[in-house]
């Protein structure tokens, strides 16, 4: 990139947040990395979160000692949920200097609460809080009473530990890349699941979001003779795309709800179907669902439809919305099904939906208990946290509860799917049980709660 005078009259007399910048270094130096400093920023605004961390390395290796990339870096690694590795350069960052940014008390907030350290956490927090507090919509924005009333709910809750058993499922699903978004046939021998690896069909790589592989969808079946699951492979068929897609719950009749965003052909994230043929065992190209019943108008909008899920007699099916007119972000809504058409959507209402974000959702085959992740809560360990809420006799959904330690953490769990039986519940999550390093699939032993009746 060429740099005329002016430019480098104007980045010499901005104030630069890297003051301990060599003072030995000329004139185009210093221009270049005000450059990459803010070419960094970019991307990370566009969430290429790798692209800006790397170069925010490329700067440290020409000065260790400039505080705004390591701030940079911090915010990178956190993002890429790389929580050691944030803390580590938000420390230089601090060290280097105090005043590196004006969010650091927020960022270093979330970064401890990610640790479990939710005392020193909810002191940066309210710290933060101080510097804002003048602001309402500031105050809205960043969720800060929010997050600080989760650092009590951790600290109160961290030692009622409930009467589980959690379990990675293994090598034969879990990789280094990230597995979640677990669906588990009615007869709990196909789990389902969705990658983001590098064998994914094309191998492509989102560049237009966070830069890691496109999703796929996955399936492995329970081997009876060894008593364990077989080894994943890519689902047989015309599911996967050079996109994203994505499993969302198996239908009564065994079919697979998709998710998919395709450029040029969802209008952003849409809920699809998928049918599987008894003779070949693949699956066939997802269409839009219930053509005929002119569901899918209702179903799939002009905004972001990511999961679903339907009961086990076919009268209801469940997803997570961003259209206009909920509770806050995305929101859980159902139809209802009458005869041969479908209700217009309906928001599952305040007990369940907050201010925030609901992402996925699961209801038991029995329809009378819904499951689902939300960061809204102030009935939260941090980040995501799955939930549950159950159906009255009236029809109407009670308050949700929060599964409690250890299926929630301080990280985030987001995903789930539960057996008919109720004993099993299946969870993408950060659990530090067998790692293999990103979000892996668990299966978790819940027949002691006695959620499903």
């Amino acid at each position: 990139m060429r740099i005329n005078l002016l430019t480098i009259f104007l980045i010499l007399t901005t104030t630069f947040s890297y003051a301990q910048l060599d003072t030995t270094k000329n004139i185009i130096d210093k221009a270049k990395l005000q450059f990459k400093l803010s070419d960094a920023k970019t991307k990370f605004y566009s969430y290429n979160y790798r692209g800006a961390l790397n170069i925010y390395r490329e700067v440290l290796v020409v000065d260790n000692n400039i505080a705004l990339a390591h701030y940079g870096v911090a915010e990178c690694q956190f993002a890429l949920k790389n929580i050691d590795a944030a803390l580590k350069h938000a420390d230089q960052a601090i060290a280097l200097n105090p005043k590196v940014d004006k969010d650091f008390d927020f960022l270093y907030g979330n970064i401890l609460q990610q640790l479990g350290k939710v005392d020193d956490a909810k002191k940066h927090f309210e710290q933060f809080k101080a510097t804002i507090k003048d602001s309402k919509s500031k105050m809205e924005d960043y969720e800060i009473d929010k997050l600080i009333a989760q650092c009590d709910y951790a600290k109160a809750n961290q030692d009622n530990i409930a009467d589980v058993k959690i379990t990675n499922v293994g090598n034969a699903i879990n990789t280094n890349f990230p597995e979640f978004a677990p669906c588990i046939s009615l007869d709990g021998k196909t789990l389902v699941f969705t990658s983001r690896r590098n064998d994914t069909k094309g191998g492509g790589i989102d560049t237009d979001f966070d830069h890691l592989y496109y999703s796929d969808v996955y399936q492995s079946t329970w081997n009876e003779e060894e008593n364990e699951w077989n080894k994943a492979e890519p689902i047989p068929g015309r599911i996967n795309t050079e996109y994203h897609d994505g499993a969302t719950g198996f239908t009564p009749d065994g079919d697979l709800l998709i998710y998919r965003n395709i450029i040029g052909a969802t209008r952003s994230g849409d809920i699809y179907i998928s049918k599987r043929s008894e003779s070949s065992g693949k699956w066939s190209a997802p269409k839009e669902m219930f053509l005929r019943e002119k569901m899918n108008k209702k179903l799939n909008s002009s905004y972001f439809e990511s999961s679903a899920t339907m009961t086990e007699d076919g009268e209801y099916l469940y997803f997570v919305s961003e259209r206009p007119g909920g509770q806050g972000q995305a929101d859980i809504y159902y139809m209802k099904k009458a005869g041969k058409t479908w209700s217009e959507p309906i928001n599952v209402g305040p007990n369940i939906n907050t201010k925030s974000d609901e992402k996925c959702v699961f209801i038991h085959p029995n329809g009378n208990i819904l499951f689902f992740s939300s960061n809204g809560y102030n009935e939260c360990f941090g980040s995501y946290d799955l939930y549950y809420s159950v159906k009255d006799e009236n029809g109407n959904w009670g308050k949700a509860i929060n599964m409690g330690a250890p299926i929630n953490t301080v990280r985030e769990e987001k995903t789930i799917t539960v057996s008919k039986d109720g004993k099993y519940a299946y969870v993408g999550a950060y659990y530090d049980i067998d790692s293999r390093g990103d979000a892996d699939i668990f299966m978790i032993d819940i027949s002691a709660l006695g959620l499903v009746k």
